[in-house]
């Protein structure tokens, strides 16, 4: 029985298939040809392999590559590992890691972060003795004496020489413009990075912008970053970028380019800040397109802060615009400035009339110019000082036969204004109401002022400005 069955499946098996069967066959085959596998990623392709990361939307990357990139670009031919792979297969991950860029991110990145004592680098510096350390030193310090003062890399080599002179040994190399100038870049470097992962670790970040013109008369941004390390708030220089168009999308663009520098984008922004602080020009505060408000659309929380000591200053040139003593006293003191600042034969003639009358000697400075109302009081005092000289001066010019009628003329009015008793006594009375005011506005423009600094300043100046009210009304 068993033997017939056997016999009898063989003959079954044996049957031919049918046309239609091996038909079908055939399409099944053309269709499993013509369809694709389906790739996924493996987690234990990540064994072994800690630079590799994998997401839905983007894919397999090297973070290492990814991280390092600025410093591997110049060895990298396929950016797939960079940007985001999506074929799924060994064989990829095999030709990445045996790439010459994946290999030298690899190397910065046992450098920098896992054995910075074991580094090249580090083995390079210990080799070199102490006195070697001793002389870069010098150089470096050099070098961000001259940064710091603004001064050109000519003066350099004669500073290295000065050093010379003064017994320290500082050796025959790196003693041009050149070195220095390679110098302030290492410098402004490890500042860089310094500045980035400060920013980088803190919670929390705001912004203070101000332009200004430079000598070419070209528009500049000036930018700093205010953020909060081991509980101590400081204050960083960011940089300073020319915006392309004097707008608000070109200011942005300057703020973005400078931030650029750090390694930070528009992300860091959204994420961490808090606080934005200018001036009042439109420009940076308009409510439908002010730099300000694009900051306010990227971040809603920003909180927007009006210089307090730009809306000081325009508080001061609104109160007194509208007096006409103001204007000649305006006109008296920028007088006085120009007629012995453009003419050494009168400054010179001005010190004499000092060395008469046994006083120190005090040239007018100028009380225009700059917004700051510290300058107009060293104005009045430097005027008050000299007054004596100057009158005195002011009356043998107009005497003189020979003097230049231009002179002459100039004198008389200036001496005419000088002899008034209601122009000085407003000066003097200007000089009582602005010391107050100066004192606050240094309060609020030092960087370590604190809140309660600021509201005893005012609280003081308020209550100097009602006791002169009310001694004159």
């Amino acid at each position: 029985m068993e033997k017939f069955l056997i016999n009898l499946k063989t003959k079954e098996s044996n049957k031919r298939p049918s046309d239609e069967e091996l038909q079908l066959g055939v399409e099944l085959e053309k269709r499993q040809k013509n369809t694709p596998a389906i790739r996924k990623f493996l987690q234990k392709w990540k064994v072994g392999r800690s630079w590799l990361l994998y997401e839905d939307t983007r894919g397999m990357w090297c973070f290492l590559c990814n991280d390092n990139y600025q410093k591997v670009k110049h060895l990298v031919s396929n950016r797939s590992m960079i940007s985001g792979c999506k074929s799924f297969k060994v064989e990829s991950l095999k030709y990445h890691e045996e790439s010459r860029a994946h290999q030298l991110a690899v190397e910065i990145h046992k450098n920098t972060i896992e054995q910075p004592m074991q580094s090249p680098a580090h083995h390079a510096l210990c080799k070199l003795d102490q006195e070697t350390q001793n002389k870069m030193a010098i150089l470096f310090r050099n070098t961000h004496a001259l940064a710091q003062n603004n001064k050109s890399f000519k003066d350099y080599t004669w500073l290295c020489e000065l050093d010379e002179a003064k017994g320290l040994t500082i050796g025959k190399t790196y003693r041009n413009p050149k070195a220095a100038k390679t110098f302030c870049t290492t410098i402004a470097e490890s500042e860089r990075r310094s500045l980035f992962t400060d920013i980088d670790t803190a919670s929390f970040l705001a912004l203070t912008m101000d332009g200004s013109t430079d000598a070419g008369v070209i528009e500049q941004e000036t930018i700093f970053a205010r953020y909060s390390k081991n509980g101590k708030v400081t204050t960083k220089f960011i940089g300073i970028s020319s915006p392309p168009k004097p707008y608000a999308d070109g200011i942005l663009a300057a703020l973005f380019e400078s931030l650029a520098r750090l390694n930070l984008d528009e992300n860091t922004l959204k994420q961490k800040l808090v606080g934005f602080g200018c001036d009042g020009a439109a420009v940076m505060l308009g409510r439908k397109s002010g730099v300000a408000t694009k900051l306010q659309e990227m971040q809603p929380s920003l909180l927007i802060t009006h210089c307090l000591v730009h809306r000081l200053e325009l508080a001061y040139k609104d109160a007194v615009k509208a007096i006409p003593l103001y204007d000649s006293a305006m006109v008296l003191l920028m007088g006085l400035y120009y007629f012995y600042k453009n003419s050494p034969k009168q400054r010179s003639n001005l010190c004499l009339s000092f060395d008469a009358l046994a006083q120190k000697k005090v040239v007018p400075t100028r009380v225009g110019g700059t917004r700051w109302v510290g300058h107009v009081v060293l104005a009045i005092e430097t005027f008050f000082k000299a007054y004596q000289a100057i009158v005195s001066h002011l009356g043998d010019v107009v005497q003189q036969m020979n003097s230049p009628k231009e002179a002459q003329n100039k004198a008389r009015g200036y001496l005419r204004l000088l002899k008034r008793a209601d122009v000085i006594a407003f000066i003097h009375l200007l000089l009582d109401v602005l010391r107050p005011v100066r004192n606050l506005s240094l309060t609020l423009q030092n960087r370590k002022t604190t809140l309660a600094d600021v509201h005893n300043k005012a609280d003081v100046a308020t209550s100097v400005l009602r006791q002169y009210q009310t001694r004159f009304t």
